[in-house]
């Protein structure tokens, strides 16, 4: 009986250990590659988070919201846009996304939230779509730089919040960023 009951005792202490040992869920990384790196994607579903090549994009257009690319002569530097955003003649061959048949189009708008209140958002939260200005978004995010909350809306509706953690210029350059939506 007294073995019943310490069992008993220890199951709830347990329980809280298992439960205080559980890490909070860690923020994933978007990287993607500008238009001639040769390792990195290209291509971003915000719907399925997930990153494609230019080939794989080209696959599955109508999931694309996101591309990122460089172009230093308009001063876009490494910038993110959207398929149908109308860039022209920076990406090349049969698979660009000027030969889609599918161009969804994000629209972007830099926010003035810092690094710190971006942390502080969860995914659902009112501030995501709160921090878009239709009036003012435009169709691509320019010259993106670290540490800088851009709001953004998808051509399905959805609303997000991208924060730059790591940019690197150049045609083989990257950015690294977190998401929030709603």
């Amino acid at each position: 009986m007294k073995k019943v009951f310490a069992i008993l005792m220890l199951l709830p202490l347990m329980a809280a250990m298992i439960t205080g040992c559980e890490k909070e869920p860690e923020d994933l990384s978007i990287t993607l590659g500008a238009q001639s790196n040769p390792t990195v994607p290209g291509f971003y579903s915000v719907a399925q988070n997930k990153t494609y090549t230019m080939s794989q994009a080209a696959d599955n257009p109508g999931v694309i919201d996101i591309l990122c690319f460089y172009e230093a002569e308009t001063g876009n530097n490494i910038a993110l846009a959207s398929p149908g955003s109308g860039i022209r003649d920076i990406f090349t061959g049969d698979d660009m996304p000027d030969n889609w048949t599918i161009k969804n189009t994000t629209y972007f708008l830099q926010t003035t939230l810092t690094a710190d209140q971006f942390d502080s958002v969860q995914d659902g939260d009112a501030l995501i779509e709160t921090s878009f200005d239709s009036e003012n978004a435009r169709k691509k995010a320019k010259d993106v730089q670290v540490g800088q909350v851009w709001a953004f809306r998808t051509e399905d509706g959805t609303y997000g919040l991208l924060h730059a953690t790591a940019v690197e210029q150049g045609i083989n350059g990257t950015v690294t960023f977190l998401v929030r939506t709603k």
